[in-house]
């Protein structure tokens, strides 16, 4: 990344103001919707759930590469780093919108489109993961990440 697009996402970062977490939380509802028609599981709670946390798992181990551009900027990366923890630390409170909200805020241009490409890329392995749990019998919440232990590895 040249220095007149670092000098820009620093700037982005510095000026970065609240998160956009209702639009967020949106776009994530459409797309989990989505997936689960395509599934065969509109409506389906229990699916729901399962392609939630799973949606935010995808997120947590894929969106963390992203970082190789932020280390670029040493003087913000600390915090960024510290910011990202938290929000993976507390997926009661953080769900996937707000890994999406946080991501946009620190430069829109650039993460927006970033985002936007993941989800079409994760959109068939959650298709075909909501799909397969039908097919095994349905026990969705047996199927949870467990967020404690992925935190402790």
């Amino acid at each position: 990344m040249p220095d007149p697009e670092l000098a820009a996402l620093r700037e982005s970062i510095r000026q970065r103001g609240p998160a956009d977490v209702p639009r967020a939380s949106r776009v994530v509802h459409d797309y989990l919707q989505e997936v689960l028609r395509d599934a065969g599981a509109p409506g389906h709670q229990g699916a729901h759930r399962w392609a939630r946390d799973r949606l935010r798992l995808f997120m947590v181990v894929s969106w963390g590469n992203w970082f190789g551009v932020l280390e670029r900027l040493p003087q913000e990366y600390p915090m960024l780093r510290g910011e990202w923890r938290e929000l993976v630390a507390d997926p009661g409170r953080f769900g996937p919108e707000h890994l999406v909200a946080w991501w946009w805020l620190l430069q829109p241009s650039m993460f927006q489109p970033l985002v936007a490409g993941q989800l079409r890329e994760m959109s068939a392995p959650l298709r075909d993961g909501v799909a397969g749990v039908l097919k095994d019998g349905g026990d969705f919440d047996g199927r949870l990440v467990d967020w404690v232990a992925f935190g402790a590895a």
